[in-house]
């Protein structure tokens, strides 16, 4: 749910109208969307984390089916195929390869050039190692005038991207030892924020950022590789990065403390608050068994609601709709299809534009093991922090969490150890 702002200009309720005024107007209009997919092992464990062929075509048609689905239930048009062009892109390898590979597949094509030039909105979907993949490719793309910010809106869809590396212990893992390949061994460079691979991907973060690409990073609770930590790129604050988080349907329950919990902690990163390391540190218990055949690391891209979420922010913000920021004044979740999408809103009174924000890059080093000390004392620092108890929203919602762990009765050893560590705030709560 959103709040509107009469004060500010309305660019997609002009091209609403613009369109139903002269339908054949909607023919004029363009949308590119690209996918981009993540870096795939060998086949012991594609079940988990999804197959390379296909892929992107895969997000691309996810991204099209949203597109539309949102323009036929919100505004009651149908966007034309012919105004759509599709650009899934594949290649592997480490990181820098996919980008200059990818760059060049792209520009080889001609037909691709011309939409992309051409194109009012640029929508672009990835996952995985593919999220730094995407952010220097378009850094890559803007810089060389492919993509035109702001005469283009463009919106940057990151599922369970690897911004700040694996799970540290997978490592060590019997499976990860199989991966005898340089781009396998480079994912865990990005746990380090001053290796050299991270160095490059976070100045094109920065950059993309600066340069008004609306970004969307999408975590998965039970991803068997990814922590939500990672997906979410919680060293990185920008006003143009929304955070989500989603939920394989068969774990979501709308009055669980630990749901609750991180969502809250999302909201207070997309209203511009601290988090206070909360969900670095609840972040490991979050992982899912790399054993199983169940998770959701590769499920993450079969959810449309993941999808809608980068589209609502798309048109439902500055610039091109009227608010000026997401308000959460109503959680923005969404249940469908047997998963859950639970998303945060900004609510920072931020007058200046976006754009002239600088992006805020935090130094980041994972670590194997973290101090389980430092959990309830990220806790105090929420509930001390006197933002976050002087707005109305937060404050409610921190005594409605105060209610549900009262009620919560984890079943497993790793949840009940988690309260156990809470337990001691249970005054303060």
């Amino acid at each position: 749910m959103f709040i509107n702002n009469k004060h500010n200009t309305n660019q997609l309720e002009h091209f609403i109208h613009a369109v139903r005024s002269d339908p054949e107007n909607f023919g004029q209009k363009s949308f590119v969307v690209i996918g981009v997919h993540g870096w795939f092992p060998m086949k012991l464990v594609r079940s988990m984390v999804g197959e390379p062929t296909g892929t992107s075509a895969r997000f691309c048609e996810m991204m099209v089916l949203s597109l539309k689905r949102y323009f036929e239930t919100e505004h009651q048009l149908t966007i034309p195929d012919q105004c759509i062009t599709v650009i899934p892109l594949e290649w592997e390898g480490k990181v820098e390869d996919r980008v200059e590979n990818l760059y060049r597949i792209l520009l080889e094509n001609e037909a691709w050039v011309t939409a992309l030039k051409a194109a009012d909105m640029v929508l672009w979907a990835t996952h995985s190692q593919g999220t730094p993949v995407s952010t220097m490719l378009l850094h890559k793309l803007i810089d060389a005038a492919y993509i035109q910010v702001p005469r283009q809106s463009v919106c940057l869809l990151a599922m369970a991207g690897i911004s700040h590396g694996p799970f540290p212990y997978l490592k060590g893992s019997i499976i990860v030892k199989y991966f005898e390949a340089d781009a396998a061994r480079e994912l865990f460079d990005f746990m380090d924020s001053n290796s050299d691979i991270s160095t490059k991907f976070r100045m094109s973060m920065a950059y993309i950022l600066r340069q008004n690409v609306k970004t969307v990073l999408v975590g998965s609770m039970q991803d068997q590789v990814v922590p939500l930590y990672s997906a979410i790129m919680s060293g990185t604050s920008h006003p143009n990065i929304l955070r989500a988080i989603y939920i394989d349907g068969h774990i979501f329950s709308e009055n669980d403390f630990l749901i609750n919990l991180i969502t809250l902690a999302l909201r207070l990163r997309n209203a511009g608050f601290s988090d206070h390391g909360l969900l670095t540190h609840i972040s490991e218990v979050l992982a899912g068994n790399l054993y199983s055949w169940e998770g959701g690391h590769s499920t993450i891209y079969d959810e449309l609601g993941v999808y809608t979420i980068a589209i609502r922010y798309l048109f439902e913000t500055q610039p091109l709709g009227k608010r000026k920021l997401m308000e959460p004044r109503s959680p923005a979740s969404t249940v469908a299809a047997g998963a859950a999408v639970a998303s945060s809103n900004h609510v920072t009174p931020r007058t200046t534009k976006v754009a002239a924000v600088e992006p805020k890059l935090d130094q980041f080093n994972a670590k194997v093991r973290l101090n389980p000390f430092y959990l309830p004392w990220a806790m105090r620092g929420i509930y001390d922090d006197a933002r976050v108890q002087g707005d109305e929203f937060f404050h409610r919602e921190l005594l409605r969490l105060q209610d549900l762990f009262d009620r919560w009765q984890p079943s497993s050893s790793k949840l009940k150890e988690i309260k156990f560590r809470l337990e001691p705030l249970k005054a303060r709560l």
